[in-house]
């Protein structure tokens, strides 16, 4: 299939990232495989502003860790206007990430590029209509039926959690997202639904729904060389996004989402 030209896209000129959300890996730093409960491992100063925000009230907390996070990138105020828009028409137009990762994305987008995606949605739709090739794979079958409805050009694929396996969600996605998997689905048959494409086969991969240590793993050989591997929500630090990949540039974006909070995307870019 061929893609839109960024050049003649509707959307908006790419943010660039300022030096300090753009950096290069050097050393790996994952979990032992299918170790869900292998802890965080978290800078100092992170940690205490972590002690400092657990001793107070829920809304004082976000406040407090999203006024620090706005001063450390100003840039996050452009995408501030989220908090007050009405979205809900829209939630499977776009991808639920910040403005400047969709912008961003949109800028690295190239003539018959093929995507693979955990966690399907607004970015099936989004990718699709762009002319983008799109495998998306999706643990809960309401939703799917929602995208397949709305974009039926995709290839989307509903992979369930099972009651038998070894791998399970994050503790800390599971917790922050209020998931209905309490830790008791497996999700080896999601997480390698990917294993059908060759590696070096994918122009993007995208992390962006149930165990995203493993998905990470499993997707990273499957990007080709120039290609990037997208993970949303790294503020949550399932992994130090700046070591997770070595050799590969990543750049980290923040700001305002469609669900009116203040996160994190990172992309990922393999050498040539």
């Amino acid at each position: 299939m061929v893609i839109c030209l960024a050049a003649v896209s509707s959307d908006p000129p790419p943010t660039q990232p300022s030096s300090a959300e753009t950096r290069g890996t050097s050393s790996i730093l994952l979990p032992e495989a299918n170790d869900s409960t292998a802890p965080e491992r978290t800078p100092v100063r992170q940690t205490i502003r972590n002690k400092v925000a657990a001793s107070l009230p829920p809304a004082l907390a976000t406040t407090v860790k999203n006024s620090w996070r706005i001063i450390r990138h100003p840039i996050i105020l452009t995408t501030v206007d989220e908090v007050v828009r009405q979205s809900t028409a829209e939630e499977l137009e776009t991808p639920w990430w910040n403005r400047r990762a969709i912008r961003y994305l949109s800028g690295h987008l190239r003539p018959g590029a093929r995507a693979f995606e955990w966690g399907s949605g607004g970015s099936t739709v989004w990718l699709a209509r762009r002319g983008v090739s799109v495998t998306s794979i999706e643990h809960d079958p309401e939703w799917v039926e929602k995208v397949i409805d709305r974009c039926p050009t995709a290839d989307v694929r509903c992979v369930p959690g099972t009651t038998q396996g070894k791998l399970r969600a994050e503790p800390q996605h599971r917790n922050a997202f209020k998931l209905e998997d309490k830790g008791q689905y497996f999700f080896d048959d999601y997480v390698a639904a990917i294993d059908s494409f060759g590696e070096d086969s994918l122009d993007i991969v995208i992390v962006d729904g149930m165990c995203r240590i493993e998905c990470v793993r499993q997707g990273t050989p499957k990007v080709k060389p120039g290609g990037v591997l997208v993970v949303d929500d790294t503020d949550y630090r399932f992994v130090d996004p700046e070591k997770l990949l070595p050799g590969w540039q990543a750049v980290s974006l923040w700001g305002y989402k469609k669900t009116q909070d203040l996160r994190e995307t990172t992309f990922f870019h393999r050498p040539k």
